[in-house]
C-alpha cells in the first residue's frame, strides 16, 4: 500500500478521468486509485499537449507522490513490446518477463548523495518495468490479525515474501490486479491511521510468481477472526450515517465472502454457522443498486473487494 490518502483532482481533470466533476473511469478503478493501487487498463481520450494531441491512450493509472510530496498522478502506458529498464542486465529483465522473478532489488545514489534502493518489477498488461521505492510503502501493520514484526514490514516494503505463524504467505505486487500476491485466496490488512486501525479487505488474489503448490483456502483462523473486525466497522459507519454508500459497499462485499465460507464443508458446523449471513446487520438500510444484489454486484466488479473501512 502506498502511502496515498487523497486524489490529485487537478491531475484528474488535465487528464480527463474527471470531468465535471464526476469520473469518467469505472467505480472500481476509482475504488483502486483511492486504496493506493494500479488500476486495471482504462482508456484516455483527447489528450493535448505542446504539439502532441492523442485521440486515445490506453494505459494503467495509479497514485505516486510527485517531487514536492503531494499525490500526483501516474500513467503507465500499454506498449507493444517490452520496454528497457537501464538498470536491469539482458538476463534480469527475461527472468522478470518470463516470471521466474517476482522482482529485483537495487541500490542507487540519489542527487543528494543518499543512498537508495528500487524494487522492479514486470508489468505484463503494459508490457514495461515498474519500480518502486520502498520509502513510499506504508506496511499493513497486522494481517489476518496477525501484528507484523519490523522485520516482517521491512520485507513487505521491499517486495519480499513475509509469512505468518498459520503459514500465510504474501507479497507486495504493485503491478498485480490486488496490489499484492499471496498463496491465500484472501487477506484482511490493518493499517494504522488517525483514527486508529482501519482495515482492508481483499479478496481473488492471485498466487504468488514461482510458487508451484495449489492455492490454499483463505479461511485460517486469523483471517475468519479479521473479517468479523471489518463487519463490525462496516456496520458502526452504517450507523453513523446511513447514507454511506462505501460502508453499504463494503457490507455487501462481507457479505459475499460470507456466503462463500458458510458454503465451506472443510469447515466446521460450528464455523459455518457463525458466518451465516443473516447475522450480518443494515444490509438493505440504503436502497442502492449495490444494496439490492450484492451477489451481481460482485461479479459484475471482478470480485473487488478490498477498501479501507
Amino acid at each position: 500500500m502506498r502511502n496515498q490518502n487523497v486524489l490529485p483532482m487537478k491531475d484528474l481533470e488535465i487528464f480527463g478521468v474527471v470531468k465535471n466533476g464526476k469520473f469518467t473511469i469505472p467505480e472500481k478503478e476509482i475504488h483502486a486509485l483511492k486504496n493506493g493501487r494500479m488500476t486495471n487498463i482504462v482508456e484516455l481520450n483527447g489528450l493535448k499537449g505542446k504539439g502532441v494531441q492523442i485521440d486515445k491512450l490506453p494505459a494503467r493509472l495509479s497514485i505516486v507522490r510527485g517531487e514536492d510530496g503531494n499525490p500526483a498522478l501516474r500513467i503507465d502506458p500499454v506498449y507493444k513490446e517490452p520496454r528497457i529498464h537501464p538498470d536491469l542486465s539482458e538476463v534480469e529483465r527475461n527472468q522478470l518477463i518470463k516470471k521466474e522473478l517476482a522482482n529485483i532489488k537495487k541500490g542507487y545514489v540519489d542527487k543528494e548523495g543518499n543512498i537508495q534502493s528500487e524494487i522492479i518489477e514486470y508489468d505484463h498488461r503494459t508490457n514495461q518495468f515498474l519500480s518502486y521505492n520502498p520509502r513510499d510503502i506504508k506496511a499493513p501493520q497486522l494481517v489476518n490479525g496477525e501484528e507484523l514484526t519490523p522485520q516482517q514490514k521491512k520485507k513487505y516494503k521491499e517486495g519480499e515474501t513475509v509469512q505468518l505463524a498459520d503459514g500465510t504467505e504474501f507479497q507486495l505486487s504493485p503491478s498485480s490486479p490486488k496490489g499484492i500476491r499471496s498463496n491465500s485466496a484472501g487477506l484482511v490488512l490493518s493499517v494504522m491511521t488517525d483514527g486508529g486501525l482501519s482495515y482492508l479487505l481483499i479478496t481473488g488474489i492471485k498466487k504468488m510468481l514461482g510458487k508451484e503448490s495449489q492455492e490454499e483456502k483463505a479461511y485460517s483462523k486469523g483471517y475468519l477472526q479479521a473479517i468479523k473486525e471489518v463487519q463490525k466497522q462496516a456496520e458502526r459507519r452504517i450507523a453513523r450515517n446511513p447514507n454511506d454508500k462505501d460502508a453499504v459497499h463494503d457490507l455487501n462485499n462481507i457479505k459475499e465472502e460470507y456466503s462463500k465460507i458458510s458454503a465451506d464443508p472443510s469447515l466446521s458446523k460450528e464455523v459455518r454457522e457463525d458466518f451465516d449471513i443473516h447475522k450480518i446487520k443494515g444490509l438493505n438500510s440504503i436502497d442502492t443498486q449495490e444494496g439490492g444484489n450484492p451477489r451481481k454486484r460482485s461479479d459484475e466488479q471482478d470480485n473487488d473487494v478490498e477498501r479501507e473501512v
